[in-house]
């Protein structure tokens, strides 16, 4: 997997939010996450429908995966929640996804380093959080210890993302732990011009180079 950046979508509607996906996707926006958990199945459909469809390819979904199929989109999610209290249904529902699209991407999501030393299971990436404080959940804080994140980061066979708090002061510090991407969430829906500031993180993010520090 190449280095890259994610957007995340926020939990709430957005103004404008379909106008700001498109225009993220045009400025170059490689994959975008959609995490809309209080929305019904037909919902998260029409939110999807209103997104050029020529971009439903680098869309990832975090509920009713069952739309990754029929729509065609890049692939699917597992939060906790997914792997633990509704396993039996997700692992049948992930059977009979992949049964349908062999080559789809899944994707999950992990809250301490010692994870990341576990048997990958064939995800695509994975998602560790909060590395710093996040922007868009007050009180999310980060508590890891620096070298231990290194540590882990040097022996895991996954990819990971990083998520929570990362914004253009950040990049540095993502490269230098290691990391194979970063996910924005605050540092765009939070900010007045967030196509503007998609566009200067990406820029600093290949200025720094494709190359993941050691």
């Amino acid at each position: 997997m190449n280095p890259t950046i994610i957007v995340m979508s926020d939990t709430k509607d957005i103004d404008d939010e379909h106008i700001i996906i498109n225009e993220l996707f045009e400025s170059g926006l490689e994959i975008l996450h959609i995490r809309k958990p209080k929305y019904s199945t037909q919902e998260m459909r029409t939110y999807i429908e209103k997104i050029n469809k020529k971009y439903r390819n680098r869309i990832v979904i975090h509920s009713h995966h069952e739309l990754s199929v029929s729509l065609k989109l890049k692939g699917i999610h597992l939060t906790e929640r997914h792997r633990r209290k509704n396993f039996f249904r997700s692992w049948f529902m992930m059977q009979w996804i992949k049964f349908k699209r062999p080559d789809i991407a899944i994707t999950a999501s992990y809250h301490s380093p010692n994870s990341l030393l576990k048997n990958n299971p064939g995800y695509t990436y994975i998602f560790l959080s909060p590395i710093f404080d996040s922007i868009s959940k007050i009180g999310y804080k980060n508590t890891f210890n620096d070298d231990t994140l290194e540590v882990a980061l040097r022996k895991t066979t996954f990819n990971v993302i990083a998520l929570g708090g990362v914004d253009y002061t950040k990049l540095e510090k993502v490269k230098e732990f290691g990391f194979i991407g970063c996910a924005l969430v605050g540092s765009i829906w939070h900010t007045q011009y967030p196509v503007a500031e998609f566009k200067k993180i990406i820029d600093k993010w290949n200025l720094l180079g494709n190359s993941v520090s050691a």
